[in-house]
């Protein structure tokens, strides 16, 4: 499979070289979770352990349905224009076929592919606008997942490494650099089709069925912190997260989640809670497994769809697992978490340039509502201020269903609920309350570009760039 917009991606679908960009959809759907983790701390008094289980009760506690309302629309971005000319602050070396972002805080990383297969990395100093070391060179692949990014590492997700001394019998392989040194820190083969992980702040949670096992690596060395004694069912390796955890922050790319729990669902139906880091069983509950499904951990509540059924189960015990109908076939429309108390959206196309957006309440199993936009869609992204489905036409709706926006261009959601939207060589600013579009820059070839509150960092025709969008 191979890399693509629209998880925030969006759905991989597509090759990497493909005209139109599909989307991160898988490598979101694998990576979902994507916030930094910490380590439990060992207490010993009476209060520290009374704390923890108060902690525990929020974070695992399902969160109770809320009709949808209107939604209340973000300040406006206060966008400035910038010159989109200036030379790359990380110029290619060659003709690419694909380029990717991340930013975390004031650091932002990119790689791309160039046309000879050979695969690159390299990071920026916001702040300066300086390469944080020289761009280093994997080799050659024939194909790429694209990357994740922690604050200990970045995952890039080879495929087909054949003739390429970092890769063994030109196998899938994660190859890990050290973002403070540019430096290869380790490889692992792995199957981005059949794996399922989720990255946390200095560990990242494996599962691959041949394996028969969970792993949790740390991210700095690659050894194995600890390991289950049975595998995990696909998609079965969640981390425990709110329903902000799902909304973009800062580009298409994945980032590390920001709980330090992550739910396992193994393939003789127990749930564990563990503790990312450390391993350590926080909470153990039983839930038969759905062969063939989706699953999502959100709000307090392990999610699994497989055709027109639900299952779900409360995470901290205190109901038996719920079946539900639902009005939305799941092997025709992912579901994405979407509103409180087990609300999901799904789209699907209908036609060449429409799609079907519908709001599900799971576990009533009925439609909330369900609307057309005229646009071909690549993917839902949902956020606090709607429901984005970015495509060459991308369609903002509100959280009631409402039309907030229609933009000629794929949009993208910046931190503050406000857009970007890159339009042929154009890159615009959109401001959702004042619906005030703002054209910034003639920016020819950004696609994958992420951002923090000022910056924003974009591959281009020449390499990467560094831009001040705002502020």
């Amino acid at each position: 499979m191979s890399t693509d917009l629209d998880r925030l991606f969006g759905k991989l679908a597509d090759r990497v070289d493909a005209v139109a960009p599909p989307a991160l959809d898988q490598v979101r759907r694998r990576a979902r979770q994507r916030q930094r983790g910490t380590a439990l701390t060992v207490v010993a008094t009476c209060l520290a352990v009374i704390s923890a289980a108060v902690g525990m009760k929020l974070l695992l506690t399902p969160t109770p349905s809320v009709d949808p309302t209107p939604p209340a629309l973000p300040p406006a971005t206060s966008f400035t224009a910038f010159d989109g000319s200036v030379a790359p602050v990380l110029r290619y070396p060659g003709p690419v076929r694909f380029g990717a972002t991340s930013t975390i805080g004031d650091r932002a990383y990119a790689m791309w592919m160039a046309e000879d297969g050979t695969e690159w990395v390299g990071g920026i100093d916001l702040t300066t606008r300086r390469p944080l070391w020289p761009a280093l060179s994997l080799g050659k692949f024939g194909d790429t997942n694209g990357m994740q990014v922690s604050a200990g590492a970045i995952l890039l997700l080879t495929e087909q490494g054949y003739d390429n001394p970092l890769i063994k019998d030109g196998a899938d392989t994660i190859v890990v650099v050290d973002p403070a040194t540019g430096k290869v820190a380790w490889t692992l083969p792995y199957s981005f089709n059949d794996c399922d992980w989720a990255v946390f702040a200095d560990t990242v949670v494996l599962s691959c069925p041949d394996k028969g096992t969970v792993q949790g690596l740390d991210l700095r060395t690659g050894e194995a912190r600890w390991s289950t004694t049975g595998a995990a069912v696909a998609d079965g390796v969640n981390a425990v997260q709110g329903l902000d955890g799902f909304f973009p922050r800062h580009g298409w790319s994945e980032e590390p989640s920001t709980s330090d729990q992550v739910v396992l669902h193994l393939t003789d139906g127990q749930v564990q809670v563990r503790d990312a880091a450390s391993g350590a069983v926080v909470k153990q509950l039983s839930m038969p497994v759905l062969n063939g499904g989706q699953e999502v951990v959100v709000d307090g509540v392990l999610y699994q769809f497989t055709g027109t059924t639900s299952r779900s189960i409360a995470l901290d015990g205190s109901a038996a697992p719920v079946d539900a109908t639902l009005p939305v076939p799941a092997g025709e429309a992912r579901l994405y978490p979407c509103g409180a108390g087990g609300r999901f959206c799904a789209v699907a196309n209908v036609g060449d340039e429409r799609a079907t957006v519908t709001m599900v309440d799971v576990p009533a199993g009925r439609t909330v509502w369900q609307v057309e936009v005229a646009t071909q869609a690549r993917d839902l992204i949902p956020s606090a201020a709607g429901l984005l489905v970015p495509g060459q036409r991308s369609t903002v709706l509100g959280l009631d269903g409402s039309t907030l926006a229609e933009l000629d261009g794929n949009a993208m959601w910046l931190e503050s609920g406000n857009l970007l939207v890159l339009d042929g060589k154009t890159v615009v600013g959109y401001q959702l309350a004042t619906r005030e579009k703002i054209e910034l820059a003639q920016l020819p070839g950004a696609r994958y570009c992420s951002w923090n509150s000022t910056m924003l960092t974009c591959p281009t025709t020449e390499g990467i760039g560094v831009y001040r969008y705002a502020g």
